[in-house]
């Protein structure tokens, strides 16, 4: 269920990213960065904007780029690490509600396989950039 009051920009960041060629979703989604940024932290603004972030499926996008061949990415490793670090600071401290179940066993999980796959790859990139 979509909640009332929904942030206008979060709804206008889902909006782009239904209608948008897929190569151009990871850049549409940074824009989550900057909302994230200029709120305060441990606002009840926050919490909303997590919320909102995560019943619009942003968060399960976000996902999906990381999952992605890295060298199809729109910006490279410059990309996924701002991805990343999106995915991380909306997943802590929010209150999935309804979805609690899906959110614990689901999604968590897959973001913390994501985050390990692309540790694993930022070292063997590191290690072949060494040799």
């Amino acid at each position: 269920m979509k909640p009332t009051g929904t942030d206008p920009r979060i709804l206008s960041i889902a909006a782009e990213v239904a209608k948008s060629p897929e190569q151009n979703v990871p850049v549409i989604l940074l824009k989550l960065k900057e909302i994230i940024n200029i709120t305060p932290l441990g606002s009840s603004e926050l919490k909303k904007i997590k919320q909102d972030i995560y019943c619009y499926d942003l968060i399960q996008y976000c996902l999906l780029v990381l999952s992605q061949d890295c060298s199809r990415i729109q910006g490279g490793w410059t990309t996924i690490s701002q991805l990343t670090q999106i995915l991380s600071h909306c997943c802590v401290g929010l209150e999935p509600g309804e979805d609690a179940e899906e959110f614990y066993n689901e999604l968590l999980p897959s973001a913390a396989e994501n985050f390990l796959v692309l540790g694993r790859q930022l070292q063997t990139c590191f290690i072949n950039a060494a040799k």
